[in-house]
């Protein structure tokens, strides 16, 4: 008689999936605000870890501009200036024209250059 009232043994196995998937999407949600919470903390208690999650998913500390030790500005003084665009000829990959810094397309087949 109590045979009837409880549940087949796949219909606990479904319960106990779905409780799994729930739960590890639950720690994944938790650990996302928690990388959030770290990279938007201003005090020095998880920088290292702060300066980890700004590497994989911003600019590196060492690309920002802001943020140049001293080392950095003093080899950029000594460094001489150079121009930003560098002169260059070469071949052009189609048709081996020959193209300079100046041209955004190949004037012989018209290729665009990045």
């Amino acid at each position: 008689m109590t045979s009837r009232y409880l549940l087949p043994l796949s219909t606990w196995y479904d319960i106990g999936a779905t409780v799994v998937v729930l739960l590890l999407a639950a720690l994944l949600l938790g650990a996302m605000f928690f990388f959030i919470r770290i990279a938007s903390d201003d005090s020095d208690k998880y920088k290292t870890l702060r300066e980890m999650v700004e590497t994989l998913f911003g600019t590196p500390a060492h690309l920002r501009s802001g943020d140049a030790s001293s080392d950095d500005a003093a080899s950029s003084a000594t460094a001489p200036s150079r121009p930003s665009t560098l002169p260059f000829r070469e071949p052009c990959p189609a048709c081996n024209t020959e193209v300079t810094e100046r041209d955004a397309e190949c004037p012989s087949c018209q290729l665009r250059l990045l």
